[in-house]
């Protein structure tokens, strides 16, 4: 039985204190009062109508409504939901959204409905948002969408008695039980999309690092989409496709057995970062007996390769004052990792007591030569000599391979290098910048002046000026002996000479000088005397800072890192997937190559599109030296990004990044299994929208309840209708009072 009337109350704390002092003091009145009833009665009625006015009740007059039951419909509008639904040309967000437009009047007739559309995140939108309504740059991310759903709808009056999900289960993440279970009402889930037939794989979600370390190890994630393979295994292998095109088998996994009629197997693989700068790597699943067409998947990869350290092998011959300062310098970066040998006791001198039994450490050859080469960045032979330790060729071989290989080597001579040393006929002879004099000893003592040849070199212009760099170099304190040549190979650079002498045909002689071998870098230094530089050039104050200047400077150019860019767009994959939104990464190092911080770089970024179009673009950062660019509404064709960036108020560098686009939509086939799960989740039903029965979703609805509505809402005790029969009243009693004599 609905009241047709009620008085609801407003007023505040104070009018209820006035109220309470005013009914005090009317009953002491009457209590006290020798006047007849009709006259207290006037009285407490006249106070009755004040306290009316001071609180001001509105009178709600009341009737009876059936109140429909509410009714949460989530649209997935992922961008997968671009994709065609299989049903005709629509996409599937194309196909939810015409199946609602077709029962809305049977929906608005059982149901209120409320429509929240999810992708990352989720939003409430009204029913004539949804003609519009279009799939997002983002995945459905159901981890994020649902549980954001289900705090919409907790806030809601009424929460939903029901939750319809229209989706087509396109995620790399399960269904969250919690949010599901926590919305409070069963949740009915209606597939959009054709169900995929036959047999696939897919590899999606492929997930490399920005960057990997030199000589580290990294793993790329991966998601594997697999349908029509439930009890066939399915094997992904690991490639590292070589600049020739090669490819070789890093790593393998064998353990995904698809179980279901569409799986999503989440899975890793790992490599070891080799070589510096961008290497390529090739992912590939392919199904068991997978040599027909579509039981296979490849995903073409690019990692960019930095360093976290320079890794440096420092072999001296002897001590000396070059070995001195040359180790404390390089060991004074922390981003340098630096194994030293020196040689104490020469091996050919016999003592007559065990090696055992010395204070010496036996030189590593074999560990140094074969085991530990391949993990250094740059290789310091320092007046070494090899035949003192009747080193085989097989080890200088292995220092020749690893050159070729991409390594870096440094000769620096003395009296016991060269051909003291035994170079002549070792394959350490073929990797020298220059042939050696017949000439045996060939190492001259004596003070010259190193004259630089190349300006423009990195080694040689170390202040930013030729002039002023040449003046530098004029102004260092001389070297002391140097080595004997024959001649310079072929491809050598020769940056520094002694004026004063020559090679065996006639050229000036070279005292510092450079060649490429393979992929490597050779640098020869005849003379290692150059810790004059730092103790003679430290009283010169234009001169004071060259040695860490120069040493610096021939560890970056030796170990690639002057080849690198200091901004560096991350290689896309290829091929370039053919959905959109395009994630591009970007990466700023400092001086060292270190992640540089965000707070001293400045990133400006173009989008060059076809046509002559440029548009800024906002890089969002990511972390030190990281940032990140989501592309949409890509045109097609050949275009590119350009990069700009200032480092600590200083022009840094740039870097552009050429690509081309052909638009298309995820071929990533409708997933019935996650839906089955999130229904089952949700305590509801499964159906495809091709076949879904409305009149059967909405009958699982409660039916309307009998609830109290206010037709009308009156404010009668403030009407100057009111007022005025509040006056009448006390007038009355007070004409009355007087007439009977009373006070």
């Amino acid at each position: 039985m609905i009241a047709p009337m009620r008085l609801e109350f407003s007023a505040d704390a104070w009018a209820w204190g006035a109220c309470a002092v005013l009914a005090a003091a009317a009953a002491w009145h009457a209590a006290r009062s020798r006047a007849g009833k009709g006259l207290v009665t006037l009285r407490l009625l006249a106070a009755l109508c004040a306290a009316l006015a001071l609180l001001n009740p509105a009178v709600d007059l009341r009737r009876g409504v059936l109140k429909k039951p509410t009714l949460l419909i989530l649209v997935d509008a992922g961008h997968s939901m671009v994709a065609p639904s299989g049903w005709g040309k629509s996409s599937r967000l194309q196909e939810a959204l015409r199946w609602l437009a077709a029962h809305r009047a049977r929906i608005q007739a059982a149901a209120r409905p409320r429509v929240l559309a999810l992708s990352d995140g989720a939003r409430e939108i009204g029913w004539s948002d949804l003609a519009s309504l279009s799939a997002g740059d983002a995945a459905f991310d159901p981890e994020n969408a649902l549980p954001q759903a289900q705090d919409a709808a907790l806030a809601w009056p009424e929460p939903p008695s029901r939750a319809w999900l229209l989706s087509d289960g396109v995620t790399d993440k399960a269904p969250p039980k919690d949010a599901l279970s926590g919305l409070g009402s069963p949740l009915d889930v209606l597939a959009a999309g054709k169900e995929p037939r036959g047999a696939g794989l897919s590899l999606a979600d492929v997930r490399p690092p920005d960057f990997a370390f030199l000589h580290r190890r990294f793993a790329i994630s991966f998601t594997l989409k697999a349908w029509g393979l439930a009890g066939r295994r399915v094997y992904v292998s690991l490639y590292k496709i070589s600049p020739d095109g090669k490819a070789r088998t890093l790593a393998s996994s064998t353990d995904l057995d698809p179980d279901k009629g569409f799986a999503i197997l989440a899975s890793s693989l790992s490599a070891v970062a080799q070589n510096l700068g961008e290497e390529s790597f090739m992912l590939e699943a392919r199904a068991q007996g997978g040599d027909a067409r579509g039981l296979s998947s490849v995903k073409h990869i690019q990692v960019q390769v930095i360093r976290q350290k320079y890794r440096i092998m420092f072999l001296a011959g002897r001590p000396s004052p070059e070995y001195v300062f040359l180790r404390e310098f390089l060991k004074s970066d922390p981003n340098r990792e630096v194994v030293s040998f020196v040689i104490l006791r020469n091996p050919g001198r016999m003592v007559p007591i065990p090696d055992n039994e010395l204070s010496l450490i036996p030189f590593p050859e074999q560990e140094i030569f074969t085991q530990d080469l391949p993990q250094f960045d740059l290789f310091i032979l320092e007046n070494f000599s090899p035949a003192r330790f009747f080193l085989p060729d097989a080890y200088l071989a292995s220092l020749r391979d690893y050159v070729a290989k991409g390594g870096a080597l440094l000769i620096i001579g003395g009296e016991n290098a060269f051909n003291v040393g035994g170079y002549r006929g070792t394959p350490l002879e073929d990797l020298l910048p220059a042939k050696l004099s017949a000439a045996a000893p060939d190492f001259v003592p004596g003070l010259f002046k190193a004259e630089p040849v190349d300006d423009s070199h990195p080694l040689i212009n170390l202040y930013g000026s030729a002039a002023r760099s040449r003046a530098v170099w004029a102004a260092l304190p001389d070297l002391d002996g140097y080595a004997r040549l024959d001649s310079v190979r072929a491809g050598t650079m020769v940056l520094a000479v002694d004026p004063a002498e020559k090679t065996a045909n006639g050229a000036p002689l070279p005292v510092i000088a450079v060649r490429p071998y393979g992929r490597g870098k050779v640098m020869m230094i005849t003379t290692d005397s150059t810790w004059r530089w730092r103790l003679g050039g430290a009283r010169n104050l234009e001169t004071a800072d060259f040695y860490q200047r120069f040493w610096s400077r021939a560890v970056e150019y030796l170990s690639g890192s002057l080849d690198l860019s200091k901004v560096q767009f991350v290689p896309l994959p290829r091929p370039l997937p053919d959905e959109e939104p395009l994630e591009v990464t970007l990466r700023v190092f400092d001086a060292q190559f270190r992640p540089a911080p965000v707070a001293d770089a400045s990133v400006s970024v173009v989008w060059n599109k076809p046509g002559g179009r440029k548009q800024p673009l906002t890089a969002q950062a990511a972390g030190p030296g990281l940032y990140r660019l989501r592309l949409t509404g890509i045109p097609a064709g050949a275009q590119s990004l350009s990069a700009s960036v200032f480092f600590r108020a200083k022009p840094w560098g740039r870097a552009r990044l050429n690509f081309f686009w052909s638009p298309g939509a995820s071929a990533t086939p409708m997933d019935r299994a996650w839906l089955e799960e999130a229904a089952q989740d949700g305590g509801g039903t499964y159906s495809n929208l091709r076949n879904a029965d409305a009149e059967k979703l909405l009958a699982k609805l409660p039916p309307p309840k009998l609830v109290a509505e206010t037709a009308q809402r009156l404010h009668p005790f403030e009407s100057p209708w009111f007022l005025a029969l509040a006056g009448a009243i006390f007038a009355l009693e007070i004409f009355l009072r007087r007439m009977k004599g009373h006070a």
